[in-house]
């Protein structure tokens, strides 16, 4: 039976489709989605940290048919692929794909974010289709799916700095989720076998999908389980397999590294005043919620809308109350409540995103079942216009609310009779960014780098996204990146132990000595960062606009003492002209899967500050030898 009445009416809903997905296409591409379609990774914020991490696992599936490595070039030397990138690993195996298909690796890597920003309109539709709204209703939800994806700010900010994974995490939910609320009713087994497949992807995509997931499929689950013959549990405990096999490789890595694991609550880690900002549109706390204007209306339109959806079939004893509603209310209550539990390692404040998709999806239910039910027409007519006139007020606030993403395309304000230019921008407020993707490359620091660097010492750089960036553009030994990389390697970097660099002459020549830092790059403005001309170990080399390089006056090596020059690169440690006779320290992190040849053995040697050690080679080694990632496990 068709879904609709009249081939007028399905023409109509095909002009509504088109028109949804050219509102998507059009923010996409005025939000500079053009940029993403080029041969160059999609670089600023997280998103170097995001092409770091994509380009060692591809590096070592290429090299090693691993999905990590030993690092050299970040921290010391780290393992990377194993644990901080548990967000990357779809996008990570999108970008290998790619380069596999003969696209060059920067389109590879940029496809993924391309496929977030497109599958807003299909996957919203097609969750709502699946959870059996109406072909008008799923539109519906699609179209506020739009609009939420780009001007609720926590889900701007999301895709703005590099979240992205996470984003599309929130999206694809609804697929798995769909497929088995529809198995649990019709049971059909194509139905179980598509939850497999999405639950597997979108736990790859994000492992935090299953916070998001567990609770409405335990509740589908459970309510189908008196009905299920051994086939249909079994079938249930072969989708749980499959998720587990498809990302059994990188949890397997994670737990092997699990003892280095630091604090990951630092952002996105809120409370329940955070709901009172939210509501207020007030920004409080940047570090959980964003640095951008708290801009909450949208959410907390579909978050309204979906609530009074699932009062709606709580009341008529529909059977998506608990999965779906349920599901709605427990997400709201994470974001918000989950800092005050032991899952404020998963930074709570990021379960608003999906639960917002959610809220579209029933706000959509809502419609259509206000139009089915003709609710509106039953108001008194003193009713109705008071509902149209109250509209009115809600559209102005929905586009003042989008106004603010909008900052570059409104008229400049006048000038002041004197001349003077006024200190703010057409929204009455100062001049803000305006939070599209850009250009933040930094090919002129990259190259002078690729120059300076002789592979005999490191460059310590400020600003993580810069030294991500530097890491991932040249073969230089970065001491830098993610500041709170959830490794115990990351305290090898400065500026976690020094976030402004601010410290004594005698800490910094320490410090220096310690990893062999030769280079110091200093992205903070000059006005702002004074004390950086005054370091009496330091002299400045060269800069680059607000970017300077300063040179370290005393180096040292990166064999703590003795003969011998060393040669590193990824999963390799070449050592060239040592004394057999005597000990031999590197200053690289220590890792339990490095091996020694010929005839040497690798051991740990401790390290003030810094919990993991460097790499001794006791007396009895060759000359030369090469130390390198075995991928062998202690027993």
């Amino acid at each position: 039976m068709s879904a609709f009445r009249s081939p007028r009416e399905r023409a109509w809903f095909g002009v509504a489709m088109l028109a949804v997905v050219a509102m998507q296409l059009g923010l996409f591409f005025y939000f500079g989605g053009a940029i993403l379609f080029s041969d160059v990774p999609y670089a600023g914020l997280d998103f170097d940290t995001h092409i770091t991490q994509a380009y060692r696992v591809v590096e070592g599936l290429e090299g090693w048919s691993r999905s990590w490595v030993y690092d050299v070039q970040l921290l010391a030397g780290a393992p990377n692929g194993v644990i901080f990138d548990a967000d990357n690993k779809g996008w990570s195996l999108v970008t290998y794909a790619g380069k596999r298909l003969g696209l060059s690796q920067g389109l590879s890597f940029n496809l993924f974010i391309i496929a977030a920003h497109l599958g807003v309109v299909p996957l919203v539709y097609g969750g709502a289709r699946l959870f059996r709204v109406g072909p008008w209703g799923s539109v519906a939800a699609a179209a506020f799916a739009v609009l939420y994806w780009n001007f609720d700010s926590w889900s701007h900010w999301c895709w703005y700095v590099g979240m992205i994974a996470y984003g599309l995490a929130s999206l694809v939910f609804v697929i798995p989720l769909g497929l088995f609320y529809r198995w649990s009713d019709e049971r059909r087994p194509w139905q179980l076998v598509g939850t497999a497949v999405t639950l597997a992807l979108a736990h790859l995509i994000h492992p935090y999908s299953f916070f998001i997931l567990a609770f409405p499929m335990l509740v589908l689950y459970v309510r189908a389980g008196p009905s299920l013959s051994l086939r249909g549990h079994l079938g249930v405990f072969g989708v749980v397999a499959c998720v587990l096999v498809v990302n059994g490789y990188w949890l397997l890595n994670a737990a092997r590294f699990w003892h280095y694991i630091l604090d990951s609550s630092l952002f996105a880690n809120t409370g329940p005043k955070s709901a009172v900002w939210d509501v207020l549109n007030v920004l409080v706390e940047p570090a959980a919620t964003g640095i951008i204007g708290k801009r909450a209306v949208y959410r907390n339109l579909a978050i309204t809308g979906g609530l009074t959806m699932g009062l709606v079939w709580w009341r008529r004893g529909d059977p998506r109350t608990l999965p779906l509603g349920g599901a709605l209310v427990l997400l709201i209550l994470f974001g918000y409540l989950g800092g005050a539990t032991w899952l404020d390692q998963t930074q709570p404040y990021r379960n608003l995103l999906p639960a917002g998709f959610l809220g579209c999806i029933l706000t959509g239910a809502l419609l259509e079942h206000a139009v089915r039910h003709r609710v509106f027409a039953r108001f008194s007519r003193g009713a109705r216009w008071t509902v149209r006139l109250l509209c009115v007020p809600l559209v102005l606030l929905l586009v003042h609310e989008a106004k603010y993403y909008f900052v570059d395309a409104l008229p400049e304000p006048a000038r002041l009779p004197h001349g003077e230019k006024a200190q703010l921008a057409a929204t009455g407020y100062p001049q803000h960014a305006a939070y599209d993707y850009a250009d933040w490359n930094l090919d002129e620091l990259a190259q002078w780098v690729k120059q300076a660097d002789d592979g005999k010492g490191r460059f310590l750089v400020e600003g993580w996204s810069w030294g991500e960036q530097l890491a991932w553009k040249t073969d230089a030994q970065i001491m830098g990146g993610f500041i709170w990389r959830n490794l115990e390697h990351s305290w090898s970097n400065f500026f976690r132990r020094r976030p402004q660099g601010i410290a004594s002459p005698k800490e910094w020549q320490q410090y220096l000595d310690t990893y062999a830092i030769h280079w110091v790059v200093v992205t903070s403005p000059r006005h702002a960062t004074p004390w950086w001309d005054k370091n009496s170990v330091l002299e400045q080399e060269i800069a680059f606009g607000d970017f300077r390089v300063y040179r370290v006056k005393k180096r040292t090596r990166l064999i703590v003492r003795g003969p011998g020059r060393v040669n590193a690169s990824t999963n390799r440690i070449e050592v060239f002209g040592t004394d057999p006779a005597k000990p031999v320290v590197l200053r690289y992190h220590w890792l339990e899967t490095l091996r020694c040849l010929p005839d040497c053995e690798v051991l740990r040697e401790p390290v003030a500050g810094d919990k993991v050690g460097f790499i001794r080679i006791p007396p009895g080694h060759p000359r030369d030898f090469l130390v390198f990632n075995k991928y062998a496990f202690p027993k």
